[in-house]
């Protein structure tokens, strides 16, 4: 939250630049079809994470899980033609 405050309170300020340039990252998710060579990937800007803590002994765990990679089945199964 505290990243994200300041973010807003630094928004069109020269400050901006040096927040973005101290924590400003980039998510890339890729989703891979199983059983055939279709591949998407997508970059997705952030300032800050969500990790999830409960029943994590460590942050490095938290970051683990946070990394995993997740097969889509069923309904929510990625489809390609």
């Amino acid at each position: 939250m505290l990243i994200d405050r300041i973010e807003n309170l630094t928004k069109g300020t020269k400050e901006e630049k040096v927040m973005k340039n101290l924590f400003y990252g980039v998510f890339a998710n890729e989703f891979i079809c199983e059983g055939c060579p279709h591949y998407k990937d997508n970059e997705e800007p952030f300032m800050a994470i969500q990790l999830k803590v409960k029943n994590k002994k460590s942050v490095l765990e938290s970051l683990d899980d946070f990394v995993e990679g997740e097969m889509l089945e069923g309904d929510n199964a990625y489809l390609c033609e």
